[in-house]
């Protein structure tokens, strides 16, 4: 009898020793590990701060320095001699073909008065990832008149400027790759700590994250073309990329103007930040290991190099993600409270949140020069020089109504 109480007693504490284990390791698992903290992806994928440029006129950023640097004046006369091959990358929506075809034609007006204007060694790419197989696209003759089509492919830089459009599938239209995909803190440290973002499988992980949380988001696809488009890019042999809206326009200054070094991050200016939500990205953050240091309205408009687009993007879709996910209620993300909440934490601008998380990381951790610049999305309905800016955004479309008067009277 007391032996068979003695192996019930020690049978219970073997089990008790279990359960206390497995509560503890689930409870870790929750928790951020502060050694993450410190992981570098400039280290784990060393090509991303390289450059295609090989000139000491446009040289790397060197974190070792502090060089007072001026980021508003136009480039060397001296760079104009070099080779420098950009595109303008953006997502059209062609179901939404009659709300953005007028901002469209100005954008790509734009484009043209700076091909112009840019040093005759320069080019400058309009590209357009645009969803090929939809019946609106085969009935209408916008792009075929304009001359952008998908044969237009780069394959020199001598190749004069040229309209592109790239083959996209919007996330809308996206299928789950793996239906039993389980969102938890395990998945977040594998695609950002245990992955190779800049591969097949790893795309294929996150493209199923994003199917499952922001599919209905209407503003992700902006976003994904620089994670999607990389390959089309990369092989084109673009210097710089400049992510961009469609409601904007590029001035003078863009023609004759480059970055002070060839692997510099610049965004432009956003209106969107606030007190709380800036409070509430932080601790966001914190568990998912992102440092978090208050760098406010970091706007939509990126202008830098292919692999860094790459990064920025993958990081900012992952943190889009996540934070509908973690931090927006059902009734939030489908947009029952409208504008309610504004500004102070609003689903409309998620993707800005996602970046703002992703860049504010970079910058803290020291990963990526990344610049916060006046001269991208600057304001439409403010007063300026455009020949002291290079990207003019005009947010809504009352602004983008009366700029057009404006220049139509002129």
């Amino acid at each position: 009898m007391k032996k068979s109480k003695l192996k019930f007693f020690l049978l219970t504490i073997i089990l008790l020793n279990i359960f206390l284990h497995f509560v503890i390791e689930k409870s870790n698992s929750n928790q951020p590990e502060t050694n993450k903290f410190n992981y570098s992806y400039i280290e784990t994928y060393p090509w991303i701060p390289k450059c295609n440029l090989e000139t000491k006129l446009i040289p790397a950023y060197d974190s070792t320095r502090n060089l007072s640097n001026d980021y508003s004046s136009p480039s060397s006369d001296l760079t104009f001699e070099i080779r420098i091959i950009k595109a303008v990358i953006i997502y059209f929506p062609i179901d939404q073909y009659d709300s953005y075809a007028d901002e469209f034609l100005w954008l790509f007006r734009s484009w043209i008065e700076i091909i112009y204007l840019e040093p005759s060694k320069w080019r400058t790419d309009l590209v357009i990832f645009i969803h090929e197989n939809t019946d609106t696209l085969k009935n209408i003759d916008l792009f075929r008149k304009l001359n952008c089509s998908f044969k237009n492919l780069r394959k020199s830089k001598l190749d004069k400027p040229m309209c592109t459009l790239v083959s996209f599938t919007p996330l809308k239209f996206r299928n789950l790759i793996d239906p039993e995909l389980k969102i938890d803190q395990r998945l977040y440290n594998l695609l950002l700590y245990d992955s190779d973002i800049f591969g097949i499988k790893t795309t294929r992980i996150l493209s199923d994250f994003l199917v499952k949380t922001i599919q209905s988001y209407p503003n992700a696809d902006s976003v994904l073309i620089a994670l999607d488009g990389y390959d089309h890019l990369k092989k084109s042999g673009y210097d710089f990329v400049i992510r961009s809206d469609i409601d904007v326009f590029l001035t003078p200054l863009f023609a004759k103007w480059s970055p002070k070094h060839c692997n510099d991050f610049y965004v432009g200016k956003g209106a969107y930040s606030a007190h709380f939500n800036m409070n509430r990205l932080k601790r966001a953050g914190y568990h998912i290991n992102f440092l978090y240091g208050n760098h406010a309205n970091l706007g939509s408009t990126w202008y830098s190099t292919t692999d860094q687009s790459r990064l920025v993007a993958y990081l900012s879709l992952f943190s889009m993600a996540y934070l509908a996910n973690e931090e927006f209620s059902p009734p939030e993300r489908n947009g029952d409270l409208n504008i309610l909440l504004w500004p102070h934490w609003h689903y409309w601008v998620l993707s800005l949140y996602g970046q703002n998380l992703a860049m504010n990381h970079l910058i803290e951790t020291k990963q990526m020069n990344i610049q916060s610049s006046d001269l991208l999305d600057y304001p439409a309905h403010e007063n300026s020089d455009i020949n002291k800016i290079i990207h003019i955004h005009a947010y809504h479309s009352n602004y983008f109504s009366f700029v057009l008067a404006f220049l139509t009277f002129f």
